[in-house]
């Protein structure tokens, strides 16, 4: 991307930060379906580096919010928070409502938006970080603005949408099980994460259920990211060997394959993988990997239905709304067809 020098940014500094045309910067900013989800997320991120604010902001500002929500990211690189977004912002534009993402640092973005009555609402990706969270839900209530919080709620009383994290891990577990694989590698996710967690549980129970030794498997705390992966695959495959590796997210599984191939390691016949996630990537892998599949549409839709719910001044039914995974069955695991039985 160029670098451009600090303005009052226009339409045409955000398509040259991009190294796009004008008009697919337009047709991003309009929501036109016919934007590819990479160009989105490219238009997306310069935005947020920018400090761009589009027409249709300005004009919000002009007289206060106006069916205007924000959702808050911890990171738009991940790549399920693409089909987050596209499930938020079907909705969005169905019931006439303007939604723009922010990313980065939470409480900064909040302070700003705060001050200046950009929002009717929030919705919020939990940051990982508990002390965030909870820091800028205390801001938000003292505006007395509604939000929507993705992933475990910090308090029963939140409005929060997330996904059976347990139930996911624990039917990933049995599914290693019933493969007869006994020696494992569990690369996790970082410990202060409540995701992460969840995994850890969620297989370690579905091990027991199976009348398998949790404590067998070899667990390394990871940080969710491709690099992490590789590192711990390479470090670890070069002093022992296992049956098979389960990863906490599909990045780190990514990494873990680049490893096996460059060390001439062969999935699934020599070992076998599977992740979490069920990231874009995942099915085009080689082989195509085995993993868990989040709702990441489904839960931005359910988000953005909810937000505007209490915007428009109705009750909501759940204080907490958990939404199922599903267990994708590829080739990696050593199986052949393409979804689960």
């Amino acid at each position: 991307m160029k670098k451009i020098k600090r303005k009052n940014l226009t339409i045409e500094d955000v398509a040259t930060y991009c190294g796009l045309s004008r008009a697919t910067v337009s047709r991003v900013l309009n929501r036109e379906k016919t934007v590819r989800r990479e160009t989105f997320i490219k238009v997306e991120k310069a935005i947020q580096e920018l400090g761009y604010t589009p027409n249709v902001m300005a004009r919000a500002l002009s007289g206060g919010a106006r069916n205007t929500v924000a959702i808050l990211l911890p990171d738009v690189s991940i790549p399920y928070y693409a089909n987050l977004l596209e499930g938020a912002d079907e909705v969005a534009e169905e019931k006439n409502y303007h939604l723009f993402m922010k990313t980065g640092n939470y409480n900064k973005s909040v302070l700003n938006l705060l001050d200046q009555e950009r929002v009717d609402g929030f919705i919020i990706r939990n940051s990982g970080d508990p002390e965030v969270d909870r820091s800028i839900i205390n801001k938000i209530n003292r505006y007395e603005l509604p939000f929507v919080f993705i992933g475990k709620p910090m308090d029963e009383n939140n409005l929060s949408i997330s996904i059976d994290n347990v139930g996911g891990a624990r039917e990933m577990a049995h599914h290693l099980a019933d493969h007869g694989y006994k020696n494992i590698l569990f690369i996790t996710g970082p410990e202060k994460k409540i995701d992460s967690r969840d995994r850890i549980y969620g297989f370690k129970l579905g091990l027991q259920e199976k009348n398998y030794d949790p404590d067998a498997v070899i667990y390394i705390q990871g940080d969710f990211t491709r690099e992490c992966g590789y590192k711990i695959a390479r470090n670890f495959f070069s002093q022992k060997k296992v049956d098979a590796v389960f990863t906490g997210n599909d990045q780190t599984a990514l990494g873990v394959l680049h490893y096996f191939y460059e060390a001439h390691i062969r999935v699934p016949q020599d070992i076998a993988v599977a992740g979490f996630d069920d990231a874009f990537f995942s099915e085009f892998l080689f082989p195509p990997l085995t993993t868990v599949r989040q709702p990441m549409y489904e839960i931005g839709a359910v988000a953005m239905e909810n937000i505007i719910q209490r915007i428009e001044g109705g009750g909501v039914r759940k204080s907490r709304i958990i939404l199922p995974t599903q267990l994708i069955v590829r080739e990696s695991c050593g199986c052949k067809q393409t979804q689960h039985s």
